[in-house]
């Protein structure tokens, strides 16, 4: 068991560490669209996720490639990220020729490796006045501003990227509660237990102490833990793929999570959760038809799934799809009859379609189902306000006090 966890930990790569690795990239490749340039060539100022040391873009591809700002960009990595030299003229050069967004990222990731604080936020504030609308740059901030205990800065940029990609919700998430792994590993009698059994795990043993894993944000040492699952196995299973996947998902490990969710799809072309995880990489890179498309097969695998309608119903909103988002969210509703949360899902949407009755009815009936969440009477009176109702919604902000108070 130990065996196969020190196994699995080295199995952590980045995207890039993967790409170098194999070598699998041509110059066009540098041309991609942002969201996917930045998930195959950078990663985050994470110190795991740096790749090694030899780790390289090589200097006979280099002498090959056309266009400056590139060559000065991949330079400029293999100098700074990848070696310990400088490279903030090669990375100010590509930067000062197309403003290329891996030139910032490098930047920036130089500037965090060296502990530069300040300077790594002004490269990744300079990145964002670019791309306003990429969630990685205010990661990256969010993640340098923690380590100068800027935590006004840190919450901004934290509640911008979750916004623009639920996924940097996730990772920021896992980053903040690393200190905490050894205390929360310590008092999981499951994983004591697991851990310390001396025979091979059965398939049942790794799901639930992966689970465990995961409870304690120890995601590392799950990815271990199924890295080592599928390769010590014969007979692969679809499952694990899915597992691993999603974590790399939740770590932003786009390129990672797609190639498991594409062999778990491999191996098992039924396996719905594979197409609503994929759906969700689709997603991080804006290629919105492949998304649903994805989600169009999840569910003609499984017409019964509720996580197929959420997903897509908020991806609908997001696009601004609104009818098909509601028909998706009474679908969702006819699933979980008696779940509060999809009833103030469909309210939310049924103010944005200037149905405040049927947004009233919505949020009345999940205070039904959960009379203790403060937030649903608040979100109750101003559509009581908004229909003319003074006095409910004096009530119901009444009620949202006293909830808040208790």
């Amino acid at each position: 068991m130990k065996f196969s966890l020190v196994l699995g930990m080295k199995h952590m790569f980045s995207n890039l560490a993967v790409i170098l690795q194999n070598n699998t990239f041509v110059e066009s490749d540098f041309t991609l669209p942002v969201p996917v340039l930045l998930a195959k060539f950078s990663f985050l100022p994470i110190s795991s996720f740096f790749p090694e040391a030899s780790s390289s873009f090589s200097a006979n591809w280099l002498d090959t490639v056309q266009q400056s700002a590139i060559r000065s960009t991949l330079e400029g990595f293999n100098v700074g990220i990848s070696g310990d030299g400088n490279p903030v003229a090669l990375l100010e050069q590509a930067i000062a020729l197309t403003h290329h967004a891996l030139a910032y990222s490098y930047l920036g990731l130089y500037y965090f490796k060296i502990a530069a604080y300040d300077q790594a936020i002004a490269t990744f504030t300079s990145a964002i006045e670019q791309y306003k609308e990429e969630p990685f740059f205010y990661a990256s901030r969010c993640l340098v501003y923690r380590l100068i205990d800027e935590d006004e800065g840190a919450f901004y940029d934290y509640q911008i990227a979750k916004r623009l990609d639920f996924n940097y919700h996730s990772v920021l998430e896992w980053a903040e509660n690393q200190a905490e792994l050894t205390y929360f590993e310590a008092d999981n009698l499951v994983i004591q237990e697991l851990e310390s059994k001396p025979k091979q795990l059965s398939t049942d043993e790794i799901n639930s102490l992966g689970l465990e894993y995961v409870h304690c944000y120890s995601y590392l040492k799950a990815i271990g833990l199924y890295s080592a699952a599928i390769a010590e196995s014969d007979n692969k299973d679809s499952n694990l793929f899915v597992f691993r996947g999603s974590l790399y998902l939740k770590l932003t490990c786009f390129e990672l999570a797609l190639s498991d969710f594409n062999q778990a799809i491999a191996l098992d072309e039924n396996r719905s959760a594979a197409y609503i995880f994929r759906a969700k990489v689709f997603e991080s890179y804006r290629n919105y038809q492949s998304a649903l498309e994805d989600y169009a097969k999840a569910e003609d695998i499984d017409r019964d799934s509720s996580i197929v309608y959420e997903e897509r119903a908020s991806l609908f909103e997001r696009l601004g799809n609104f009818e098909e988002a509601l028909l998706d969210f009474d679908r969702l509703v006819t699933l979980n009859p008696e779940d509060f949360y999809v009833y103030s899902l469909r309210a939310d949407l049924n103010e944005k379609l200037e149905d405040l009755p049927g947004a009233l009815a919505d949020y009345s009936k999940a205070i039904d189902l959960n009379p203790y969440y403060s937030d649903l009477y608040s979100y109750r009176a101003a559509i009581r306000e908004k229909l003319g109702d003074p006095i409910g919604a004096k009530a119901d902000l009444d009620k949202f006090n006293e909830l808040e108070d208790e």
